[in-house]
């Protein structure tokens, strides 16, 4: 738009307006093209400044590597492994078998009342983890209807001595009475003969000879009867000196149940498990205590069939020396012991074999409790000429390294028998090699090494 000026009677200025015509078609052909290319413009930056940045960089990548310094290459040079290593001695072996159980008793025993009752007593060591000698008092059971027995019984036995007392006197009696009934007897007969003869001569008569007859018939019964009374009076003695001897038996057996109402050790050992208290009533199948056995302890321990069979080989198992130890806060206690037998069965489980040695010189001073786990230390049996290395030196199971002027050579070898953490192997070793007893993960044939 446009202004034109006009003069006026005042100060003032009047814009009067230019007619369109004039500028319509110049002025929209202009303005529309402008319109379209400022954008045009824009994209075109857009495209050529990143293209113009890449190529500055390509640019300058250039230069760097032209203008760089030249790489010198370092020669690569061969690993050598420090490792340890030991001869081969070849030697003639008897290892140790290691193996591990626990402290069993070789004898114990329930503890009941002998005779039931009310115990009245109980014995200054009876408690759980006592240890008793034997002969020492664990319970005493009240004893008066015991000791009552043992009074009627004696009272009974006196009795019956004295009533066979009595058949023997009689029987005296009756002896010494049929040597006159004999004497009787043979006056009776001969009278009868007597008088027979003078009734056949005519001189006597009927009624002599029959009295005669009959006096010899009484002396006769006389005589037998006593000899009844004889036979029936040694009869009684022998039925009552059996009573008698049945009498003996039961008052013996009440002494003894008297005696039974002291419950006492057996034997030296430890008490488990006591259950007894001064007025408690217990019978016959009432369990008061455990009683282990202080010097019949042994070590329960299991082998592997394989480790049986080398004992077997090796001269059996019975009788052969153990050494037992138990480690405790730091120490460790050590006994003898003796293999003497072999469990009744083989644990169907592990498909080991259970063994039992018995600890030798243990007494109710030892330190040893059924349950304490143990190392049992034996004699494995003897091998001649073998190697002896440890497992680190065993590789896939068959190979050994030996180092041969700096550089390792493998040897195929066979394992004979293990024992702990070594192994006994026979092969093609020489005594004048170098065997390693290293691992690290590049080992193998021809590898560098350097023995440190």
């Amino acid at each position: 738009m446009a202004s034109k000026f006009s003069p006026t009677d005042g100060n003032e200025i009047v814009t009067e307006p230019v007619d369109k015509p004039a500028r319509s078609v110049f002025g929209r052909l202009r303005g529309e093209g402008a319109g379209k290319m400022i954008p045009r413009r824009r994209r075109v930056r857009k495209i050529l400044l990143p293209l113009a940045i890449i190529a500055m960089g390509m640019a300058f990548a250039g230069y760097l590597r032209a203008t760089r310094p030249p790489v010198e290459r370092n020669p690569v040079r061969e690993r050598v492994w420090i490792v340890s290593a030991m001869p081969v001695v070849l030697s003639n072996v008897q290892p140790n078998l290691r193996l591990y159980g626990e402290i069993v008793a070789g004898r114990k025993v329930d503890l009941r009342p002998l005779v039931a009752g009310r115990i009245v007593a109980v014995g200054a060591k009876f408690a759980a983890g006592g240890i008793v000698r034997n002969g020492d008092l664990l319970i005493r059971i009240d004893p008066f209807e015991y000791k009552s027995a043992v009074d009627e019984r004696t009272a009974l036995l006196n009795e019956a001595k004295a009533r066979l007392e009595e058949y023997l006197s009689e029987l005296v009696a009756e002896k010494r009475q049929i040597d006159g009934d004999k004497a009787t007897l043979a006056l009776r007969q001969r009278d009868a003969i007597r008088k027979s003869n003078l009734r056949a001569r005519g001189s006597g008569s009927v009624k002599s000879s029959d009295d005669a007859k009959l006096a010899l018939a009484q002396a006769e019964q006389k005589l037998i009867a006593r000899e009844q009374s004889i036979a029936r009076l040694g009869a009684r003695s022998k039925q009552q000196s059996a009573v008698i001897e049945r009498m003996k038996v039961s008052l013996e057996r009440a002494r003894r149940d008297l005696r039974e109402t002291y419950l006492r050790a057996p034997f030296d050992g430890f008490l488990i498990e006591a259950n007894g208290a001064i007025g408690k009533r217990v019978g016959t199948n009432d369990r008061i205590a455990l009683l282990i056995d202080a010097k019949w302890l042994e070590a329960k321990f299991q082998v592997s069939d394989e480790e049986f069979g080398r004992l077997a080989a090796g001269g059996g198992y019975k009788n052969r020396p153990a050494t037992v130890r138990w480690v405790t806060g730091g120490k460790t206690f050590s006994f003898s012991a003796t293999i003497e037998r072999v469990a009744s069965q083989v644990d169907a489980k592990s498909g080991g074999v259970n063994l039992y040695a018995r600890i030798a010189k243990t007494d109710i001073e030892t330190v040893l409790r059924p349950g304490i786990f143990v190392e049992v230390v034996i004699k494995d049996r003897a091998y001649d000429k073998v190697v002896r290395l440890p497992v680190s030196a065993l590789h896939q199971g068959k190979l050994v390294y030996v180092v041969v002027k700096g550089r390792l050579q493998a040897r195929s070898v066979k394992i004979v028998a293990r024992a702990g953490n070594d192994i006994l192997v026979r092969g093609a070793l020489r005594p004048d090699e170098i065997v390693l007893v290293s691992r690290f993960a590049e080992i193998g044939k021809g590898v560098r090494v350097e023995i440190k």
